[in-house]
């Protein structure tokens, strides 16, 4: 009776450590995707950036089987920033992207119609080019220069 219930148990916590290797595994199919870090430079005019902003990278077109999933990153009047797709820093998926980049002064208020702050140091008409990440390249290093935007209060 003894043998009997040592088998079980034994038998009992292999399966248990086989479902959890196997929930694990699952877990780890985002680290698996191919993404390609992406790092750069904001300036304003050749020079810093006025205030903090964000670039943002939203799929036009991705490679076949893989998420239509969009990147971001904030940068700070160093104008430095690194694209989070899924978990920091990660980079983007294979494809091609419509970039923007925002950036205000002011502080942003929530309870304004205008969440990101006064008046945007962005011109309305500046777009950078569209990014295209391929498969297996090298990390991307970009620089936006965004041309300097007169404040209209």
């Amino acid at each position: 009776m003894i043998e009997i219930r040592l088998k079980y148990w034994t038998r009992s916590r292999w399966l248990l450590a086989v479902g959890i290797s196997m929930l694990g595994v699952h877990g780890c199919r985002r680290n698996e995707l191919p993404l390609v870090p992406v790092r750069g430079l904001v300036k304003f005019a050749g020079g810093p950036c006025p205030a903090q902003g964000n670039v943002t990278f939203a799929p036009i077109e991705v490679e076949a089987g893989l998420p239509r999933r969009p990147g971001s990153a904030a940068f700070q009047t160093d104008g430095q920033f690194a694209v989070t797709s899924f978990q920091k820093d990660d980079g983007l998926l294979p494809g091609r992207y419509k970039v923007s980049v925002t950036c205000y002064s002011g502080l942003p208020d929530p309870a304004s119609s205008d969440p990101w702050g006064d008046v945007s140091y962005v011109p309305n008409d500046y777009q950078p080019q569209e990014l295209i990440v391929k498969r297996d390249s090298d990390p991307i290093e970009l620089t936006y220069d965004v041309p300097t935007k007169k404040k209209n209060r």
